[in-house]
């Protein structure tokens, strides 16, 4: 008796079908139900690649198995390309029923000409007959699927087996997923202390607390006087040295007063002479009206050598440079001014008041934070313990070029406190608080920046 082989094929089919559910009630968890599906399925209809896939509230459709693959690399180019093809195909009206996109030609027109495969270089990972099998809930959401990948189209009769297997799919991925959930949920329940380390660690996180940054301060006198060079000259001696404390009126230093000295000499002797001169003519005119002419001459003349004289005499006493205040005198050293030349008006030194300070804050550009004046914090000098309330007394606007070739921002604070006055010169460290801020922001602030100066976002 001749054997169909049409209905031989469909028992098979059926036999297989009934193995399949059978195996599926004993799979626990969804990796193993994973492995499963894009492997066994197989035995009953062929196919080249199959692909078990699962929509993730946050990270989007996520690939959970593949045939012949023990683990899923999501940032490989066919993964992602399958990715933007689910995508498409839940957009799609029939994305709810099984069904297949049977040519190249129409899954380019469903899919979009931008998911090119050859320009991608998965096309070789991927037929070009796609059977969509979706995982339906009772709500009639779609909540996973397969899909399979061959050369050839898919019959009716494969399409209808299939369509009974994927029913006890979505059974016990239903399950499946319900148990994983259920599984995080009694893990909480049977340890209570999980709970409320959570509830602590969520209060912790937005706990608000002051934004803080960092600079470096550094102790300078308040309304200093600047000590400038009187005239153009060469620096002959210092009177006083580097942080000496001086009185109003002490001698601070002295310019080189040779050529002055000279000046003054023969502007001394043009005086006398027109003085001589002046008075030769005054006797003279009486008799002579010429000598009378001169008069005017020689007076005008004699102004003008008064003038110049006691120009160089002025010149002359500033060559001796006073303090205008009492404090301490602040310069670098001796040796790098004496026998310098200088300008009218170039800095020579600083006389400062000792009691009145000021805390000048270099503050990289990388902490920088939204700050306004009158904003406090802490100012911790080098080799102490106790640190010294500030307040910001002024913002600097503009980015500057800071001492140690950094660019950062010039701020100035007010010492607060009732401690000793520190010394002038002194150097630390700077703590100013901003506004309330997350404690999770606080924690990722500077994380946040540095990813952002990697990617570029």
């Amino acid at each position: 008796m001749p054997v169909d082989k049409a209905k031989h094929s469909q028992i098979e089919g059926l036999a297989t079908l009934l193995v399949l559910n059978d195996e599926i009630r004993k799979l626990t968890s969804i990796r193993e139900f994973g492995f499963y599906a894009t492997n066994e399925t197989h035995h009953l209809i062929p196919y080249h690649t199959a692909y078990l896939w699962q929509p993730k509230p946050l990270t989007g459709n996520q690939i959970v198995a593949q045939s012949g693959i023990a683990e899923i690399d999501e940032h490989a180019p066919a993964n992602q390309w399958l990715s933007k093809t689910i995508e498409k195909l839940l957009a799609q009206p029939e994305a709810g029923t099984i069904h297949q996109l049977t040519t190249e030609a129409t899954r380019a027109d469903m899919l979009g000409g931008e998911l090119n495969l050859f320009a991608l270089n998965v096309h070789d990972e991927f037929a070009d007959n796609l059977l969509w099998c979706p995982f339906v809930n009772k709500a009639n959401e779609i909540i996973g699927g397969l899909i399979l990948f061959r050369e050839t189209p898919y019959s009716a009769n494969e399409i209808k087996m299939i369509k009974w297997l994927i029913a006890s799919y979505q059974y016990t991925w239903q399950l499946l997923i319900k148990q994983q959930k259920t599984m995080f949920l009694k893990h909480f329940k049977e340890r209570p202390y999980l709970i409320a380390i959570t509830i602590i660690v969520i209060i912790i996180l937005f706990f608000p607390t002051r934004l803080t940054v960092f600079g470096v301060g550094t102790v300078s006198p308040m309304d200093p006087v600047l000590i400038n060079a009187p005239m153009q000259g060469v620096i002959k001696s210092f009177a006083v040295n580097p942080g000496q404390q001086v009185e109003k009126g002490q001698l601070l230093l002295s310019l080189d007063t040779t050529d002055l000295e000279s000046d003054v000499e023969v502007s001394k002797r043009d005086f006398l002479l027109t003085q001589a001169k002046l008075r030769s003519a005054i006797n003279e005119g009486f008799d002579d009206r010429n000598s009378r002419a001169e008069i005017p001459l020689l007076r005008a003349q004699l102004a003008i050598n008064e003038a110049h004289l006691n120009y160089m005499n002025t010149l002359l006493a500033r060559a001796k440079v006073t303090s205008p205040a009492a404090g301490i005198v602040i310069f670098d050293s001796k040796e790098d001014w004496v026998g310098q030349p200088v300008q009218t008006g170039e800095r020579i030194l600083v006389v400062a008041n000792t009691q009145a300070v000021e805390v000048k804050i270099a503050l990289p550009v990388t902490n920088y934070i939204q700050m306004d004046i009158g904003d406090t914090g802490k100012f911790f000098l080098y080799g102490q313990l106790t640190p010294i309330p500030i307040k910001i007394k002024t913002l600097g606007y503009n980015a500057e070029i800071m001492p140690d070739k950094s660019l950062g921002y010039q701020l100035v604070a007010t010492i607060t406190g009732k401690q000793s006055t520190p010394q002038l010169g002194s150097q630390g460290n700077v703590e100013i608080y901003g506004k309330r801020v997350p404690f999770i922001y606080y924690v990722l602030r500077r994380p946040l920046q540095a990813s952002r100066r990697m990617l570029g976002i």
